[in-house]
């Protein structure tokens, strides 16, 4: 009787402990599906960015031997379209790290002035509206690719991706 004793305490010990180990991997289980989602979210909001960067890249000599950016070789609406992709890059913010965002938003700011300037413009004078800004948005390009690489360089760490974003403060446009 006393082995029966035993033998049953013992089963029992060993289905406890395998049912919540069982639920302990179910629930790790679970965790890894959620951050690979959570992953998978962010390399799409990156690969927008990767977008923009590649369309800050290409540049044009113009007749006078200035460069400007290929975004203001293509006409008003192509230059719109360009902005249009930035948007969505901005929009997909909450899957980007945060200085990341500030340098997208600090290339919004720019945009925001440049539309304005280009709008009803000639090509040729959109081109020369592009060399006059031509050294201002390389640097901003620049500086974007330096965080978006930091930031992809650290996609994996979760605890980065949920601490708490940067607080909700006012945002003021300013003319650039």
């Amino acid at each position: 009787m006393e082995w029966f004793n035993i033998l049953l305490a013992s089963g029992l010990i060993s289905a406890l402990t395998s049912y919540f180990v069982s639920i302990r991997l179910k629930n790790q289980d679970f965790k890894n599906a959620y951050y690979k989602e959570i992953i998978k979210k962010r390399l799409n909001a990156y690969t927008f960015i990767e977008n923009q960067i590649s369309a800050m890249k290409g540049v044009i000599l113009g007749d006078d031997n200035r460069p400007y950016h290929f975004i203001f070789g293509q006409g008003e609406l192509k230059f719109l379209e360009y902005h249009k992709d930035l948007l969505i890059a901005i929009s997909l913010s909450l899957w980007i790290d945060d200085k990341t965002v500030e340098k997208l938003q600090d290339i919004n700011d720019i945009f925001f002035t440049l539309i304005n300037k280009v709008h009803n413009k000639s090509n040729d004078e959109i081109e020369e509206i592009g060399k006059e800004y031509y050294q201002k948005i390389s640097d901003l390009r620049f500086e974007l690719e330096q965080t978006a690489k930091t930031g992809l360089y650290q996609l994996h760490d979760m605890k980065k991706a949920f601490k708490g974003k940067r607080k909700n403060t006012k945002r003021k446009i300013k003319e650039k």
